[in-house]
Parts: structure tokens; sequence; C-alpha cells
């Protein structure tokens, strides 16, 4: 619920913003399309620091998946086989500015005060596809704040999207992982203050800490949407297309994740993740679905009352997981090599995130699209959309799972 106001509020607040004139001096003047040319021209008061070149990352996709896959346009259409992934980079402006006041879009801003494209984030909603930095909400915006004077270095980790509207996939995917490039260019050690969306979930406060960040060093875009430093780090995004994730991403979250901190009680390797805490995606027969997994040893987890300590125990002991889609598989980062994931979807929202995210990991993937009684026609609710799960159709998918097991793994 908390969530809905804010999105609420921050639309209502966009909107506003963009008939009242105020401030438009604060309104970039134009856009640098390349940070590497931006940090070439004397006198621009920015640095580049390459980290990773350029590459091309392929992923198998079984056609079986490719054929049910969902196609909506942009980012969730079919699953890209292969994606020509840009170079992951490092961008230090003198005097930079960052303006983020609604989920579609980040505006990083040169001291010239003009955006920069590259590190910047513009989305629409309505095509569900990235946009050019021509077309970022703060060309359309007329009334700005003056921004917060933040002392020092200030480093970014806001991704826009599902990053920005509280996601923890996304955080844990899109935002976090731009720290790994922060500290390959040589720069975290220099880092005062890191801008995040909401400095106050829990999530986000547990996995800085792993990074010796604590509470005090975090700025946030809800109480200061707009933001200027001395200097200003900025990242490419994590993943170049917002579609294939980089290995080194990965091996980052688990070294920071890994190993798991100590929680008073153990669980089985064999885990059900329930959504019916939920919004949306819940299993219509879920007792009868718990029933049949209890005869293979499984356990019902719901995650949101759960510590992020208790999560990462969980997934990093996990053998076999089984769930519909929904992120709060992201942990299942921390699970071991050779670990078994099984994902349930709806027919109607049939993605390959963690097809493609488990591919990184070594773990093994099957899927099984299922029924949804009162299934949406439009894609948005589709995400919702609840499901009914084939036991009959199902029950194979768990025993070719636990077969394919070391055999030292407690049956």
């Amino acid at each position: 619920m908390h969530d809905v106001l804010l999105r609420t509020q921050r639309k209502a607040g966009r909107l506003l913003r963009e008939w009242l004139p105020y401030n438009l001096h604060y309104r970039p003047v134009g856009v640098h399309a390349s940070s590497r040319e931006l940090a070439a021209r004397p006198g621009s008061g920015a640095a580049y620091f390459g980290v990773v070149p350029a590459y091309t990352s392929r992923l198998h996709i079984p056609a079986e998946f490719y054929a049910q896959a969902s196609e909506y346009a942009g980012l969730h259409d079919k699953p890209h086989p292969t994606e020509n992934v840009p170079a992951s980079f490092v961008l230090e402006i003198i005097d930079g500015r960052i303006y983020a006041d609604n989920f579609n879009s980040v505006a990083i801003i040169a001291a010239d005060n003009r955006l920069v494209g590259d590190v910047s984030f513009q989305y629409s909603s309505k095509h569900w596809n990235l946009t050019p930095p021509e077309e970022n909400n703060i060309f359309q915006q007329r009334y700005f704040e003056p921004p917060v004077e933040v002392p020092g270095t200030m480093c970014s980790l806001l991704a826009g999207g599902g990053a920005a509207s509280g996601n923890y996939y996304h955080w844990l995917i899109d935002s976090l992982p731009r720290l790994h490039l922060i500290r390959e260019a040589g720069l975290l050690d220099a880092v005062d203050y890191f801008v995040v969306y909401d400095k106050t979930k829990r999530f986000v406060l547990d996995t800085l800490a792993a990074l010796g960040i604590g509470p005090e060093r975090l700025l946030d875009v809800q109480t200061t949407p707009h933001l200027r430093a001395r200097s200003l780090l900025a990242t490419s995004a994590v993943r170049g297309r917002l579609t294939h994730t980089p290995n080194w991403a990965c091996d980052f979250l688990r070294s920071i994740l890994l190993p798991p901190p100590p929680v008073a009680r153990t669980f089985s390797p064999y885990i059900y993740i329930s959504r019916r805490d939920a919004p949306g995606r819940h299993i219509l027969n879920e007792p009868e679905l718990e029933a049949m997994l209890a005869e293979y040893g499984f356990e019902t987890h719901v995650l949101t009352p759960y510590s992020q300590a208790e999560k990462i125990a969980l997934f990093a002991q996990a053998q076999v997981v089984i769930a519909s889609v929904g992120a709060g598989l992201a942990n299942i980062v921390v699970s071991p090599p050779g670990a078994q994931l099984i994902e349930l979807f709806p027919q109607s929202f049939v993605v390959a995130d963690y097809l493609e995210f488990t591919s990184r990991l070594s773990i093994g993937y099957q899927f099984l699209v299922c029924g949804s009684p009162h299934a949406s026609a439009d894609r948005t609710n589709a995400q919702r959309d609840d499901l009914r799960v084939d036991l009959a159709a199902l029950r194979p998918l768990v025993e070719a799972a636990l077969n394919r097991l070391p055999q030292t793994t407690p049956a």
C-alpha cells in the first residue's frame, strides 16, 4: 500500500511540475550521448573509467519455452538468444547533478547543464521499452526546486524502473552490482554518500551493510530528488540491454552475500516459496500442491516475514526450489551450483528472467506454464494473474530435479 501511495504522489507531483514554471534554468539544455566523449572534452570536469569491455552475450532458450514466452513490446518481447552488451564503465562528474522524481527516468546532468545519456535512464511505461535520452522526463519538466548540495563524493545506485518501485529483484540485479564497477574503478573508498530510492527498506540496509556501508551514508530521492555533489559517480546500466545478466554481477552478489550469516533455525534443502501474501500470482490449489510436495520432503516458506539473513541462509542451502515467478526468486543467486529451480507461470506472463539468471549460476532450470482461470487480456494486469498448477504435470519435473542432484544429497 505504501508503494502504491508513493507512486500516486510522485505521478501527481510530476504532472504538476510540468505545468508550473519555476527555476527553469535547472532544466538541461541538451544531451551528451557518450560519457567517454564527454570526458575527452577539455575542461568538461568529467573522467571516464572503463571496467568491462563490450561483448556478445548468449543464452540457450529451449524451443518449448520460446514458444510459450509472452510477447510484449519492448523489454518483455520474446527472450533474446544473443545480445550485444555495451561496455560497462564509471563516469565521474565534477559539480554533477541527479534528478529522479519518478519511476521512469533518472537524469544525470553534467556541469554544463546537459543530460548525460548513457548513464541516465529513460523508459516508456506505455511501450515497455527504453527511450532515447532526448525523451527523458526532465525535458518536459518546468518546475525545479534547487538541488540539495552534497559535500564530497556522491555515488548513484539509481536504476529506474522496477528498482525505483522498490522491487527486490531489481535492487539486487540492477542497482547493487553498480558497486562492483565503482570498486573496480578504484573509487569505492572515496565515496562519502550513496544515493538510493528508499533508505528505509530493510533489504537495502542489510545488503549495503555487507559492504560496510551504514545508513548514515545513504541519501534517498524520496526526500531529496534533486542533488548536486562536488563529485558525482554514475555507472552504466548493469544489464546493458536490461535482459541479460552479466556473470560479473552474479559473482559480485555471491561475494558479498556468502557465506550466509548464522540464523537460529535449519531448513530442508527442498523448498517451495509461497506467494500467498503477495498481491498476485497466487496458486489457487496451493493446499493440494503443498501436500504433494510434502511427499518429497519439501517445506513451504513465505519470505515476507523473514529477515534478510534468513532468506540468504534459506537459499544458500537449497537444492531444489519451486515457486511461481516473483522477485523473491532473486535470492537463488546464493544457491549452490547444481541446485535446481522449477518455475511456475500463469499462461499470460511467461518471462525469461530466471531462465536467463540461473544459466549464469550453473543452476538447473525447468518450468511449467499453468492455467489461469481468470486470465487478463491487459499486459499489465497479466503479471498478477493467479494460476492453477497441474499436479500430474508437475510431479515428473520434481522427480527429475531430485534425480539430477548429487547422490550425497539427503533424500
